[in-house]
């Protein structure tokens, strides 16, 4: 069939196989999307003086290293608080599900020690994160397995190849379930005879690398991973490691090799408070340069993650000061600049929200950075539909711009949960911002809605772990302008 039908449109067949699958998984899509993303949420939020104070949301990726600690450990541990979110409970799920016991209640998630546990003849969803599917993986190699993975439409479509070409170093096999998908779902035969060093080239999953660093806690004999130069600059194994230091000191990354060595059963905490995640909170934290007022964020600032005192430096250039202690953030604002010029190239995963507090400016702000990061494409795409004037050189980003054009109502595409953000901050600045499909941001951050329909002061209203976008009903209407505006819509996909 594939055969006639590429010969009757002179397509290759090979090509046309893989086009029906990615069109197939397009369906997969729709159905995952949740029905309320139909509902256009329409921003005009309040302009006053805010005062927040708030738990700081916590680094999802640290806090599944922390879930998966615990539930391997011949010891009882606490992880407090415990922020709930999809990502979180998926993993969770499929943790139990291969004998570990999780739970969790009154904003705490416990772990409790097992005395055996298998993944052997199990169907395992690894929902919609690359990572914990990683992790997921990288556990069963520790013994002798077959297991099968199913995930989201994110891993269906998400390219195993390069993982799939190194298992066999690791005495494991992977194979595709689907014909003609490079995705999940896929099926684990593993030997459970592992190297005692294995070197990985470029081109592998940083994802893939750091999950196996934290399954190979598990592995009888440890593991001595040998990395191409390209990972040893990684701010993700840079954070993630650091982290797994705190509880495994002989664990070593010099150069570019990892050591992890055989490990107790257990680890010496018993309640451990997973430290924040910064590039979430700062966009809680930037609202006194929008309204003024100030914001208090509880909680435990990373130590060890990679230029984020430049990005704090950067947002002091926009005249936000801000306090760190051993429990809090805090931040207020000075004095506004009468222009800015900031270098986000080491940190451009923060271009979201830089681009929100450039567009507040309404003064000149010059933002150097990598024209080459597809970010930057999605920076024009939303400034194209808010009219807004702007000058795009190799290199350089100018904001403060006279328009070009007049705004005119175009859907506007969020190419995920930390622009959905930037889309919430942007509306300071352009009242009448509608999102449909507004809870793209629910699965890693479900009460940041409720946090923001209710400023200035929200910790009045939210019920932490309960909120969902349906609940945003503003209380306080006194006082409130809207003004008339064009309204913008802008759309979010789901993705995480």
């Amino acid at each position: 069939v594939w055969r006639e039908a590429s010969r009757s449109a002179h397509f290759d067949p090979q090509i046309l196989k893989r086009l029906f699958h990615l069109i197939n998984n397009l369906s997969y899509a729709l159905v995952e999307k949740n029905t309320a993303s139909d509902r256009p949420l329409c921003l005009f939020p309040r302009r006053k003086p805010v005062e927040i104070e708030l738990d700081a949301p916590r680094d999802q990726i640290l806090q599944s290293i922390m879930f998966f600690l615990g539930a391997t450990s011949s010891a009882p541990l606490t992880v407090t608080p415990f922020q709930a979110n999809d990502i979180a409970l998926e993993l969770i799920n499929a943790l139990n599900l291969c004998g570990f016991s999780i739970t969790f209640q009154n904003h705490e998630c416990t772990t409790q020690p097992t005395p055996a546990w298998s993944m052997d003849n199990k169907v395992i969803y690894a929902g919609q994160s690359k990572f914990h599917f990683y992790l997921l993986l990288c556990l069963a190699l520790g013994q002798v397995t077959r297991a099968k993975f199913t995930g989201s439409t994110k891993l269906k479509i998400h390219d195993v190849r390069p993982v799939q070409e190194l298992l066999p170093v690791l005495g494991a096999r992977l194979t595709t379930v689907e014909p003609h998908s490079n995705g999940l779902p896929v099926r684990l035969e593993a030997s459970g005879q592992l190297p005692s060093t294995i070197s990985i080239p470029q081109g592998i999953s940083k994802k893939f690398v750091l999950a196996l660093c934290v399954a190979a806690t598990t592995y009888p004999g440890g593991l001595i991973i040998n990395l191409d130069e390209s990972f040893t600059t990684s701010p993700l194994l840079r954070k993630g490691i650091a982290f797994l230091q705190d509880f495994f000191p002989e664990m070593l990354f010099e150069n570019a090799t990892l050591t992890i060595p055989p490990t107790p059963a257990h680890i010496e905490h018993t309640r451990v408070d997973v430290p924040v995640d910064p590039l979430m909170s700062l966009h809680l934290l930037s609202m006194p340069f929008f309204n003024g007022g100030t914001a208090v964020l509880h909680g435990r600032w990373p130590a060890y993650t990679p230029h984020l005192q430049d990005v704090v430096d950067i947002l002091f250039e926009f005249g936000l000061r801000t306090h760190i202690d051993t429990t809090s953030i805090t931040t207020s604002m000075g004095q506004y600049p009468a222009a800015v010029a900031v270098d986000i190239t080491c940190c451009q995963e923060y271009l979201p929200l830089i681009l929100a507090m450039g567009l507040g400016l309404k003064k000149e702000c010059v933002i150097s950075l990598d024209s080459t990061d597809d970010e930057l494409e999605h920076a024009q795409d939303l400034l194209e539909t808010l009219s807004a004037g702007y000058a795009l050189t190799p290199g350089q980003l100018r904001l403060g711009l006279p328009p070009t054009k007049k705004a005119t109502e175009i859907t506007w595409q969020s190419p995920g949960p930390f622009w959905t953000l930037a889309g919430a901050l942007v509306s300071f600045t352009y009242p009448g911002v509608c999102m449909n499909n507004a809870d793209n941001i629910s699965s890693v951050w479900p009460w940041f809605w409720k946090i923001f329909m209710n400023l200035p002061k929200p910790q009045q209203f939210l019920h932490p772990g309960t909120p969902h976008i349906n609940d945003t009903t503003t209380t306080d209407t006194e006082n409130d302008t809207k003004p008339k505006r064009k309204r913008i819509k802008v759309t979010g996909d789901e993705s995480a």
